[in-house]
């Protein structure tokens, strides 16, 4: 029996305690259970026809990398080049953003930077969307884009590191949304997709391949319907709709009357025009959202 009040409160207060102890051991028990249980249904249990378990295949390593592509402001380029002739992007079409690689080749001089797009490995327990917004982050100080899944690279020699599939990712996102990071990091370049592909910007593995494909995507969406990414504020002038799409697809964009005759299908006529602009007013316009949608390409 208690002695006292004291020894009784002690008493209780170690009863409690351990208590709480047993019934944190049992949880952690309990996980551990379902843990290894888990385990062995997925490596002894589940076999193929051929008797192998998951852990008998090979696991190449998968990584995720995002051309973020845009059309920027041609004063901005030149602001941000102008020291270095060699720096310096005259081209003001569709460009990609590229970060300094960190893989070098075994025969690359170190006098020679190599660049690549934004990228990293998926990490366990991450789906693919959250390592892209990871790699834009990290890589390139950049968030809140939504980038979308191009295909999966799977060449076997790709990586010089070893066997990695890329699942390639890409986005046209507005200037003003990556204009404070590429103009302010060191370690990010913004090239045309035309240097990229003409190999005058050199660019690791098979990235070049990357921006291909997504510019060939996006110049696709902008063949079918007037700017699905909303790169530009509405209302806008017919003028500076065509001027988007020609920067955008120089080769798939017609000539101008039979350019304008395809847009004005999916335009709504605001009945005002533009101001402040030389000469006679122009027209200004919105997207239809009944043909043309509200959202961006899926």
């Amino acid at each position: 029996m208690p002695r006292n009040q004291d020894e009784q409160h002690s008493n209780l207060s170690t009863g409690s305690s351990l208590e709480a102890e047993g019934k944190r051991a049992i949880r952690d028990a309990r996980a551990a259970g379902a843990s290894t249980a888990r385990r062995l249904r997925s490596q002894e249990l589940w076999r193929d026809e051929s008797g192998r378990s998951l852990e008998d295949y090979p696991r190449p390593s998968v990584a995720v990398d995002v051309a973020v592509l845009t059309v920027p402001d041609p004063l901005d380029l030149e602001l941000r080049y102008s020291s270095s002739s060699q720096e310096t992007e005259s081209e003001g079409g569709l460009h990609v953003l590229l970060v300094l690689s960190e893989i070098r080749s075994s025969n690359q001089p170190l006098s020679k930077p190599s660049w690549s797009l934004p990228g990293t490995f998926l990490h366990d327990g991450e789906t693919l969307i959250q390592a892209t917004n990871r790699a834009l982050l990290t890589k390139a100080g950049i968030k809140g884009l939504h980038p979308r899944q191009l295909k999966v690279f799977d060449e076997l020699r790709r990586d010089p590191r070893g066997r990695v599939l890329s699942v390639g990712h890409f986005e046209l996102v507005n200037w003003e949304k990556i204009r404070q990071a590429v103009l302010f990091n060191p370690d990010i370049r913004l090239r045309s997709v035309r240097s990229v592909a003409e190999k005058r910007t050199r660019v690791r593995i098979d990235h070049r391949e990357i921006v291909s494909q997504a510019a060939e995507r996006v110049q696709a969406d902008y063949r079918s319907v007037p700017d699905p990414y909303r790169l530009l504020a509405e209302p806008f002038t017919l003028r500076d709709l065509e001027s988007l799409h020609r920067r955008i697809d120089p080769d798939g964009t017609p000539a101008k009357d039979t350019f304008r005759r395809r847009m004005m299908n999916y335009l709504v006529d605001t009945e005002s025009t533009s101001s402040g602009s030389i000469g006679k007013p122009a027209r200004l316009f919105e997207n239809n959202p009944s043909r043309t949608g509200r959202n961006r390409p899926t």
